[in-house]
């Protein structure tokens, strides 16, 4: 019995470690979609606010949901976009997910969290390398 339990175990972990994240991968090109059709509303579907969106001096975060709607191109611009449209986002340990890139002398992340049963965008960090 004690063996049947530890084979079982080790066979879980085993096929967790090769089934990518489900949830995140149907996400992923829904929310892909909605930023490349400005679709702020599906953006913000499980976003948390303030949201923390570290681009550059004057942008330190995201008020609202109508503040996102408001001012789409200031906050999702079109290197923010690339980025979506073109990266593959980084399976982190705690299951969040991230996409890094580096331009203007700095390192920039985006973050994606689990929210519910779907996630959800989760800010943008700035920084040095």
């Amino acid at each position: 019995m004690k063996t049947a339990l530890i084979f079982a175990i080790a066979f879980a972990g085993h096929a967790a470690a090769q089934n990518p994240d489900a949830a995140f991968q149907k996400w992923w090109p829904s929310f892909q979609s909605a930023v490349a059709k400005h679709d702020a509303k599906a953006i913000a579907q499980g976003m948390r606010f303030p949201q923390p969106w570290e681009n550059g001096p004057a942008i330190r975060e995201i008020k609202t949901a109508a503040d996102l709607t408001a001012h789409f191109d200031v906050y999702i611009t079109p290197e923010i976009k690339k980025q979506i449209a073109t990266k593959k986002p980084e399976r982190l340990p705690n299951g969040n997910y991230i996409i890094i890139w580096h331009t203007r002398g700095n390192e920039y992340s985006l973050h994606f969290t689990p929210a519910g049963s779907s996630f959800a965008l989760d800010g943008l960090g700035e920084g040095p390398p």
